[in-house]
């Protein structure tokens, strides 16, 4: 580990396991019916009129953005407890998919914002669901921001491999290399690289095309803190 590096400041809790910080969603206490969508479903657009919140009951979901060009960047990925679509303006500020088939639930804004006055005057963790959405995009900020790609993508996988299913052995990593391209805005040919020197040094195996397996967990954590005996 770097000294002096300010694991706090980036969001890493020095306890050994490199987690990021990440507050909880409280429940939604609400009759509800339950969803699904499909792996690549929309289930609502950047702009659109912010009317329901989803909550997440069971796989992923990525925020995308387009820029005027075109161009897709995916500023965020969701698992399930999470809470999406807050209404903390009119209209929604991203574009919601999913990434793996989706279980979720529908409240409406007034429901929500019902449920959360409520919730407020019984102590406020409702406000938590706030800081549980905003806090993956703001962990892309501190991602992207760091200095080479491989750090980047060693960065990106301590804060995702933990809030992955697992099989057991492996992680279920459903991410194409072009989300995660498009999350750390390279290229998928840059990842594809990236992955081949991480496998080459004995810190992971893809065994499968939709799996992960974590060999060396050191490993990624020094190349994502910027330890420099790396060389890169």
């Amino acid at each position: 580990m770097v000294a002096g590096l300010n694991l706090k400041l980036a969001g890493i809790q020095q306890n050994g396991e490199y987690a990021m910080y990440r507050p909880a969603s409280a429940p939604i206490e609400m009759p509800v019916t339950e969803r699904i969508a499909h792996a690549g479903e929309t289930l609502f657009l950047e702009g659109d009129p912010c009317d329901y919140v989803y909550e997440l009951r069971e796989g992923i979901a990525r925020g995308v953005n387009f820029m005027a060009s075109g161009e897709r960047q995916i500023s965020a990925f969701f698992f399930s407890g999470d809470q999406i679509g807050l209404p903390l303006g009119d209209r929604y500020r991203y574009t919601a998919e999913a990434v793996t088939e989706l279980r979720y639930v529908l409240h409406s804004r007034s429901g929500w914002n019902e449920a959360f006055l409520r919730n407020c005057r019984d102590g406020g963790q409702f406000l938590q669901s706030i800081g549980a959405e905003q806090d993956p995009i703001f962990r892309r900020g501190i991602v992207i921001g760091r200095h080479g790609l491989l750090v980047r993508i060693c960065a990106f996988l301590m804060v995702m491999i933990d809030r992955l299913p697992s099989d057991g052995e492996n992680f279920v990593f459903p991410l194409t290399q072009s989300d995660i391209a498009a999350y750390l805005a390279t290229t998928p040919e840059s990842v594809c690289r990236g992955f081949r020197q991480l496998r080459e040094m004995g810190a992971l195996a893809t065994p499968k095309r939709d799996r992960l397996r974590i060999l060396d967990r050191e490993i990624i954590e020094s190349i994502a803190s910027g330890a420099d005996h790396w060389g890169i």
